[in-house]
């Protein structure tokens, strides 16, 4: 019988809640809400070209309902705007931001997997399992493994500091860890005072500019725009395995999760006035403003279906279909120190041999690459935040290998770190 992607993170969740607490409930309530969403649509065979691909990406949404995919944020609604309070986390990403400012995910920014799971799929469509993946993720690497949380912005103090050698950085503080180099709208931190938080005004426009309309296509344009001005401009330009592949992921991000629906355009749109409001941007053409804290989702907006959730599978798809169009884009390394010196990594040389530069992109492979370089590679990476690391370990272990069987992905036993040892923006990584 084959078993769905779902079906296994919920049994690979089971074991957590018993050595993790925080895991509790998680199961059953992925479980049930596995009961009322339609099952997945396999991937296309033959991927899109960038140019014809809709704002639902690589499946189509064919189908809107006006009732399910409205999100209501009325004032005096529960998902009303409330701007976030002097204590609260907000940081590089609007769309979470936005989710925070809307009660989607907990208000003060601090959240756990349930709520990022329940909260993200609310208010944007996205896929259960890719958002428990990405916060667990979070958790390990900027966050409370005991209190199972973690923070949209920037530190806070955990449950008990305990196992933890310093108090949890938050994603604002994940640079290289987390995120990385060649935003879409922030700076890379190494040419902005390790601020790679703040919206660049410049780079928003440079998207707003390529409306009135916005599409995957006119995305990848930027993120071929931006990565090549890191790689020209910044010394300490680094892509490593997993948070290399965040930039190009939040391209896509845009597009799939901020285009509104209608009946007569069920695959979605995005023009300007949507982008800002998400954006937290206002003023006209020429002299935009950004407002920090203050991203919000508009009236009268509609997200894609839950019956074509924005999933990993999904935004994988997207990557390769990017690389397809920019292969530079998408591979790992960095500079050496000195504008312009891009040294890459061969993926082979990182596995074994098992995932190379010349299988990357095919089946999952892209894919599998980045969880299993996480995998892999955490250990090395824990010592540097907990002072025991077995227990951080087991839950990425008994959390990953599902995924990984899942999509098919072949065995990997070695992950040779040290292969990013002589790149700056791998000693740039700060743990506290």
């Amino acid at each position: 019988m084959k078993t769905t992607m779902r079906s296994i993170i919920v049994l690979a969740l089971v074991p957590f809640s018993y050595g993790f607490p925080g895991m509790a409930g998680l199961g059953a309530e992925l479980e049930a809400q596995s009961k009322l969403r339609p099952r997945q649509v396999g991937l296309p065979s033959n991927l899109p070209l960038s140019q014809n691909e809709g704002n639902s990406g690589p499946i189509p949404s064919l189908i809107f309902n006006a009732k399910e995919q409205f999100v209501n944020v009325k004032p005096g609604t529960v998902h009303e705007f409330r701007s976030p309070g002097p204590n609260d986390k907000r940081g590089p990403c609007p769309g979470l931001n936005a989710a925070a400012n809307h009660g989607f995910l907990s208000r003060n920014g601090i959240t756990t997997v349930p709520n990022t799971v329940k909260g993200l799929s609310d208010a944007y469509g996205f896929g259960d399992q890719f958002a428990a993946a990405l916060a667990v993720i979070a958790i390990a690497l900027t966050g409370d493994p005991t209190g199972q949380t973690w923070s949209i912005g920037g530190s806070y103090r955990p449950l008990l500091l305990g196992n933890l050698l310093a108090n949890p950085t938050g994603i604002s503080g994940s640079h290289n860890t987390y995120e990385a180099d060649a935003s879409p709208g922030r700076a890379d931190a190494y040419l902005n005072g390790g601020d790679a938080v703040s919206l660049q005004i410049d780079r928003f426009d440079d998207i707003f500019n390529r409306g009135p309309r916005l599409t995957l296509d006119k995305l990848r344009d930027h993120n071929k725009k931006v990565h090549d001005f890191s790689v020209n401009n910044n010394p300490h330009f680094f892509q490593p395995p997993f948070a290399g592949l965040v930039p190009p992921i939040a391209h896509h991000f845009i597009i799939n999760l901020m285009s509104n629906h209608s009946q007569a355009e069920p695959e979605g749109f995005l023009d300007g006035n949507v982008f800002k409001s998400f954006f937290a941007v206002t003023g006209n053409e020429g002299s935009h403003v950004w407002n920090k804290g203050q991203e919000r989702i508009p009236d009268n907006w509609y997200r894609r279906p839950k019956s074509n959730p924005y999933d990993e599978a999904r935004a994988g798809a997207d990557v390769v279909i990017l690389a397809t169009k920019y292969p530079s884009v998408v591979r790992f390394g960095g500079n050496t120190g000195t504008p312009n010196s891009f040294v890459g990594v061969n993926p082979g040389d990182v596995t074994g041999g098992v995932i190379t530069g010349q299988n990357l992109l095919q089946g999952n492979n892209l894919a599998c690459f980045a969880f299993q370089a996480f995998q892999q590679g955490s250990p090395a990476v824990l010592r540097n935040r907990v002072r025991i690391i077995g227990p951080v370990v087991s839950l990425i272990n008994r959390y990953i290998n599902p995924v990984t069987s899942a999509l098919n992905c072949p065995a990997l036993t070695t992950f040779n770190q040290s292969a990013f040892n002589q790149y700056p923006g791998q000693k740039d990584i700060k743990w506290s």
